[in-house]
Order: C-alpha cells, then structure tokens, then sequence
C-alpha cells in the first residue's frame, strides 16, 4: 500500500523516502493524507484513493508523526469499528496494510475532494461540534464519509467503503 502524502505533510514527516510501487492494488488500495491547522493545531486526514472514505486524526503532535503509520492504522481499525463493520472484515482490512510505503501524491482527482473534505471537517468542527476543545472526532468522521461527493458519482464515501468491503450495493 502506498500513502500519498501532500508535500506540506512530507516536510513535517522530514521528508522521508519515497517509494512508487507499480502493482494493482487490491482490496482498499491506496491512500492519500494531508495535514490541516485548525485554531493552531495540527490535523491529519486521511482518504481513500477509490472510496473516498476519509478520516481526520486531531491534535497530532511531533511524536504522532514519527509514528504516522501506528496512527493511521489505529485510527483506521477504529472509524471502521464505529461505522459497524464486522471484526473479519477489519481484520482482513489490517492484513492488507502490513506494508506501506510513502509516495508523492499522484491524483487530482482525490486531492480535489481531500479538499472540499478538510473544508466540511473544519466547517463541522468549529460550528457544529463546539471547536477543536470540544470535539468528538469519531461523530465527525462519520458526517463527512456522509457526503454526496461528485467524484465518486454523486454518492457518499461509506457507501462506497460498503460496497466495496462487503459487497452491499449502493441505494
């Protein structure tokens, strides 16, 4: 698997070695992350190159980047937990991402929407779930994976996660 990461979040990884490995990727594939401020702290977001399905980690600091991996693999394992996916599911979703690489970002397809995404997380953030103190950032993944987005033809990213993990089609 390969996490295409902005060039803003590879700086503060300290640019680390990029690699581009050419397979097909099967399963959830591939994902994106970019890193976002909000009332001076740092966020990050992930999302999924073919669902769309993202998710925002709050409040990183210096020690969550050095270990982005842990992170986003727990917090992975843990918005799928709360959208009610089954435990095999998970747990194949996990065996998928034993290796990861780091590569430049490579679709603007998905860097489009991982904008129009950081814009709803933040507008939910500050007015709907009392700011960054506040928060209760596993009620906000789950309103932005509910979003209509135009990339995925005009469908929402879990049920497009649903699908592709368990088959479910689409309403």
């Amino acid at each position: 698997m390969q996490l295409h990461c902005t060039q803003k979040l590879l700086k503060e990884l300290g640019n680390p070695p990029l690699q581009s490995v050419d397979e097909l990727t099967t399963g959830l594939g591939n994902w994106y992350a970019n890193i976002f401020i909000l009332d001076r702290k740092k966020f990050l977001l992930f999302i999924n190159e073919k669902t769309l399905y993202s998710f925002v980690i709050p409040s990183m600091k210096k020690e969550n980047f050095k270990n982005i991996i842990d992170e986003f693999l727990y917090h992975l394992n843990m918005n799928l937990q709360v959208e009610g996916f089954p435990i095999a599911i998970i747990s194949k979703v996990m065996q998928e991402y034993k290796d990861i690489f780091f590569a430049k970002t490579a679709s603007k397809r998905v860097l489009g929407s991982m904008n129009e995404i950081t814009f709803n997380a933040k507008y939910m953030i500050m007015n709907h779930y009392g700011g960054v103190r506040n928060i209760k950032i596993l009620a906000v993944n789950k309103d932005i994976n509910r979003n209509i987005l135009g990339a995925i033809n005009y469908h929402r990213p879990i049920e497009a996660l649903r699908e592709l993990l368990t088959g479910e089609k689409r309403p």
